[in-house]
């Protein structure tokens, strides 16, 4: 806090010195600090990383320089959690949306140079609609503001989140094909590596793929513009990682990258986790054996494994619609259209199989590869309550299929146990933070759909059969404990860690209500169960934990 007093006594002397570019008067600890509620768990660390702090009149002049405008009249916090942002009015009337990353929005420079390269990549191509940037620094120690940013036009029509309850039935499906359709359009790039964009200039040259676009002349403007270069998904740079020598792309083969996932995980696991904390020997067995896998789990047809771009979080707070009389291939008319799609961080060029998914808007579960869906089953025989849920669900699973079959290749759309290998996938980035468990059973479920991956051959044996059995019960444990995790989210109504909105109070209220932990504990059989029950709990401190310290 005295960083900060110290800091608001600097920013008060600026500010009467130029009181032209402010137009307004800046309450610092809401523009700096996290507001957004409270974690059950590491409370105040989730508060600091989640701050930003910067030089807002330095930042108000170069914004109103920007945009034309003499000062700026209002800075609106409208987001915070991996970025701090900011609806800021100008004098002139005009209005834009400036973004601060966070600590753990990704890696620094790397992160922003990325977002604001592909933005403007894409705005260079037919088909997308993208806010434009008005100004942005990647560097902190670049400008006189003192921290990352991004100033860029803000988005025209209607936010998604705020009228998608409105929707009808219908109009939710139609747009389910057209937001499928707007994605379809980032396969006509043919990308050459997989990595994240950049411009040139952002990127030594040992860091930069060769290449850009397939068939693209190297007088191309975009080849001497933008390049390939290091990824900046943010698992790659987690903690430790931002500072080991790992191989982080440009990569040519899916199986170059998938190997560099788990070498990556292999090398933190053995150089950074603390003995007492899990049995690191085992994450990198298993992980040793994934990769002897890697080779099989990649699809034979190119058009499956190309390197392919895709947005990274397509969700309702990152959509803005407008009405459209636009014809449609399946409709007579398409009610919504996309109007803007925002927020790239993050984004990269991976394997296409890999890299296409139903955002979450649309996702569902048991839905079927390919492009039929079954009708459900024994609909005749449910009951009203029953037919009324199943008819709710087969909706859900109508949205996501016409997604899946308006934005993906046939090859992808219809290739084997797909699902399976991105989830196996998905795990083997983070095996420690997921657990073993999950990521074993991962892997028993490819070797289920073995012959469909690898047709005529049988697959590997990982496991006995004792050891099967016991993997399976330990698994049917972790879901258990996913589900109370659930119904406790749902009950609290709490987000990630524990994250409740509101004031203090109604957290200082769902905080002191410690019966549900003893009942999760004394659900244990034995002693030694209930005790490693109450190292499980997720809602704990865990710096601050005195017996998980002691372990």
């Amino acid at each position: 806090m005295k960083c900060l007093s110290k800091l608001a006594a600097l920013v008060r002397g600026k500010f009467r010195k130029r009181r032209q570019v402010l137009g307004f008067q800046p309450d610092l600890h809401l523009i700096y600090r996290y507001t957004s509620g409270h974690r059950l768990c590491n409370d105040q660390e989730h508060r600091d990383t989640r701050s930003v702090t910067f030089d807002i009149v330095a930042f108000c002049r170069l914004a109103a320089e920007a945009v034309g405008a003499k000062a700026v009249t209002d800075m609106i916090k409208i987001g915070e959690s991996l970025n701090r942002v900011f609806l800021v009015r100008f004098d002139t009337g005009v209005e834009a949306i400036a973004r601060f990353p966070t600590s753990l929005a990704g890696p620094p420079h790397f992160t922003t140079a990325s977002e604001v390269a592909t933005i403007d990549f894409l705005r260079c191509q037919p088909g997308f609609s993208i806010p434009r940037v008005l100004a942005w620094s990647s560097r902190a120690k670049g400008t006189d503001v003192g921290a990352e940013f991004i100033l860029m036009e803000k988005a025209p029509g209607l936010l998604l989140l705020d009228v998608l309850e409105d929707l009808p039935s219908y109009d939710r499906g139609m747009f389910a094909k057209t937001l499928g359709e707007y994605e379809r359009n980032l396969l006509d790039l043919r990308f050459t590596h997989y990595g994240s964009l950049y411009y040139m200039n952002d990127v030594p040259a040992p860091l930069r793929a060769p290449t850009l676009i397939e068939g693209l002349s190297p007088d191309d403007e975009l080849n001497s513009k933008f390049c390939i270069g290091p990824i900046a998904r943010c698992d790659f740079w987690e903690a430790e990682r931002e500072h080991m020598d790992i191989d982080r792309s440009p990569w040519r083969t899916a199986e170059d990258y998938m190997k560099a996932v788990a070498s990556r995980e292999q090398k933190w696991i053995a150089d950074f986790v603390l003995p007492g904390q899990g049995n690191r020997d085992d994450h990198i067995k298993w992980l040793s054996l994934y990769t002897d896998l890697i080779p099989a789990l990649i699809p034979p047809l190119q058009e499956q494994k190309r390197p392919v771009l895709w947005h990274p979080d397509l969700h309702a707070s990152n959509i803005f619609i407008r009405s459209s009389k636009k014809k449609g291939k399946v409709s007579p008319a398409i009610p919504v259209t996309v109007s803007s799609i925002i927020d790239w961080q993050g984004a990269w060029i991976g394997p296409a199989f890999l890299r296409l998914k139903v955002p979450p808007l649309y996702r569902t579960h048991d839905v079927p590869p390919g492009r039929l869906l079954p009708a459900p089953d024994d609909f005749d025989s449910l009951s009203g309550s029953e037919k009324e849920t199943a008819k709710e669900i087969h909706q859900q699973r109508i949205r996501h299929k016409l997604f899946e079959v308006s934005a993906f290749p046939p090859e992808v759309l219809d290739m084997e146990a797909r699902e399976e290998r991105v989830y196996l996938e998905d795990l083997a980035q983070s095996t420690w933070k997921y657990g073993l468990i999950p990521f074993r059973m991962a892997l028993y479920d490819i070797l289920r759909h073995w012959q469909e991956i690898v047709p005529g051959e049988d697959p590997p044996v990982l496991d006995s059969p004792a050891e099967l059995e016991d993997l399976k019960l330990h698994h049917a444990t972790w879901l258990q404990h996913q589900e109370l995790l659930e119904v406790l989210d749902r009950e609290f109504d709490l987000g990630e860690y524990g994250h409740v909105m509101g004031d203090r109070s109604k957290f200082e209220m769902v905080r002191a209500a410690p019966w549900k932990k003893l009942e999760y504990i004394e659900q244990g059989k034995d002693d030694e169960t209930r005790r490693k029950r109450s190292l499980w709990w997720p809602y704990r401190d865990t710096l601050r934990d005195e017996v998980v310290l002691e372990r």
